[in-house]
């Protein structure tokens, strides 16, 4: 209809011409009008051709949420009608699920507030209106997720699938400004294009995208990961207990190690100890899929005990081959904290291999620190201060500890949270942010190390902000004990040619650009 509208346009538009050479016109109010006719022609012809090369509809257009059982019912509903019979094709081919859930909800919400939080879900929501086609639709998954039905005229496959979760992934994830305030945000997604394997489960399509989503925050925020098995909780239920208690005895569940560098060149300066499960049959597990299970039955205890343990040994075998590691950390939970022998219990574990306090570095997280009037675990952690052990207070930012919260627990180095240093060398914000921290730090006398460094641009930026120490998947990922005598080895090979500190001096061991896991007790 609105070429048909404007083609009458363009036939009618000389009528001025005409009607003017009939009223005996001069010759220049002739030109004059042929001349705005030409003009007027002219933009009419290329609003046109526009139109016609612009397959984008227009921008006031925004499908609206529906409610999450039709959209259930518009990815499930030819699939109940199909019989789950090898050889048939399943109705789903033509219909797939998409989920995605906004990394860091939680912290988000603590740094920025709730207002802050639900206007950015309000603008993701018209990001991904304007994103969609006008046969697919969406629904909310409260408090921080969104479902996806994908409908095709053909069949659907996970490269077509992916691409559009990418492309959905791409549109709702740059960063939100409200009211002065910037964040920065990453989204996982899951995906489902099998209905019956979700039925084999009990579950809608839009549930087991949902557990695909769920594991790819799990495993590395931001990825895109497809619905299978291993999304379900089977692994640590029924006589879960005894699962996790054989699992730690026999080295399933044990510390994999992440290298901490000096900011300014290179040279190593610790380890951290992080909790991982290597399940036969079932690959690496990420923490947060069983580290709640261990709060649950009971056995951070143990679990602590043999991440001391692993930490320790370590660096014995790394003292034997003659490679230098100053320190290895491991994380204490609020539960161990509770445990008033914890320091003889360390003090033994060090002397049982002829290794000094100044060795280990205990971190304690943020949120213990704000919210423990416990005597016991301020005695703890004061007994290993002053036994010499290094005090870490990790997630700094996130939990609101006090200074004097900081003086009472003797805390000898602040972790900077990631959600700070994310995108630190683009956002004038967290470099602000960044650089107040290492203010405070320094006028407290306090060492820093910034976790979660992504990129070679973080790493430079905070080097020359002053920041002490780094750690993230920009200098190494998370690695099985076997493979750090080769990392180290490795590491000292990069940086030997440099004779004086730089800008430029921090080389990065690995340059995969995925978030950090900051603890044993997190994921």
């Amino acid at each position: 209809m609105p070429t048909l509208k404007w083609g009458a346009f363009l036939l009618l538009a000389p009528a001025p011409v005409v009607l003017a050479l009939w009223a005996g016109a001069t010759a220049w109010q002739i030109a004059l009008l042929a001349m705005m006719h030409s003009a007027i022609t002219a933009l009419v012809v290329l609003r046109l051709v526009i139109r016609r090369q612009d397959p984008r509809p227009p921008a006031h257009r925004v499908i609206a949420p529906q409610p999450r059982d039709a959209i259930e019912a518009l990815i499930d509903a030819k699939t109940t009608q199909q019989p789950d019979t090898p050889g048939m094709i399943d109705a789903a081919d033509k219909t797939a699920a998409i989920v995605l859930r906004l990394d860091d909800f939680d912290r988000l919400r603590t740094l920025h507030g709730i207002p802050h939080v639900e206007a950015l879900m309000k603008d993701l929501t018209c990001r991904l209106g304007r994103a969609l086609r006008a046969r697919d639709g969406y629904c909310l998954l409260p408090p921080d997720g969104f479902g996806v039905a994908i409908r095709a005229q053909g069949r659907l496959d996970a490269a077509s699938v992916t691409s559009i979760a990418e492309r959905l992934q791409a549109e709702m994830g740059n960063g939100f400004g409200h009211h002065g305030q910037r964040s920065w945000h990453s989204l996982s997604v899951g995906l489902c294009l099998n209905g019956a394997a979700a039925r084999r489960h009990g579950l809608s399509m839009i549930d087991a995208a949902s557990k695909a989503a769920e594991r790819a925050r799990q495993h590395a925020p931001g990825s895109i990961l497809g619905f299978s098995a291993l999304d379900l909780p089977a692994l640590v239920t029924g006589d879960n207990q005894k699962t996790l208690i054989d699992a730690l005895e026999q080295g399933e569940i044990r510390a994999y190690f992440q290298p901490q560098i000096a900011a300014d060149t290179g040279q190593v300066t610790g380890l951290e100890a992080l909790a991982r499960w290597e399940r036969p049959g079932d690959g690496l597990i990420a923490p947060a899929a069983f580290l709640p299970m261990i709060q649950q039955a009971g056995l951070a205890h143990r679990l602590g005990q043999r991440m001391l343990a692993d930490a320790l040994d370590m660096l014995t075998t790394l003292d034997r081959a003659g490679l230098s590691v100053p320190s290895v950390a491991v994380n204490l939970s609020q539960e161990e904290l509770h445990n008033p022998r914890l320091a003889d219990e360390i003090a033994w574990a060090l002397d049982s291999r002829d290794m000094t306090p100044d060795r280990l570095v205990v971190e304690i997280l943020e949120n213990v620190v704000a919210d423990s009037d416990e005597d016991i675990a301020v005695r703890t952690i004061a007994r290993l201060a002053g036994m010499g052990c290094g005090i870490d207070l990790d997630d700094f930012g996130t939990g609101h500890a006090s200074i004097g919260s900081i003086r009472r627990f003797a805390v000898g180095r602040l972790k900077i949270d990631r959600s700070f240093v994310r995108n630190l060398h683009i956002d004038p914000a967290q470099r602000k942010m960044v650089s107040a921290i290492l203010s405070m730090a320094e006028a407290l006398d306090l060492a820093t190390l910034a976790e979660g460094v992504e990129c070679p641009e973080e790493m430079a930026l905070l080097a020359r902000m002053g920041c002490g120490h780094l750690q993230g998947y920009a200098i190494a990922r998370p690695m099985p004990p076997s493979a750090v005598p080769g990392w180290l080895h490795d590491q000292a090979i990069r940086i030997a040619p440099q004779d004086t500190p730089s800008d430029n001096s921090v080389q990065p061991g690995n340059q995969s650009a995925a978030p950090h896991s900051a603890s044993h007790l997190s994921s």
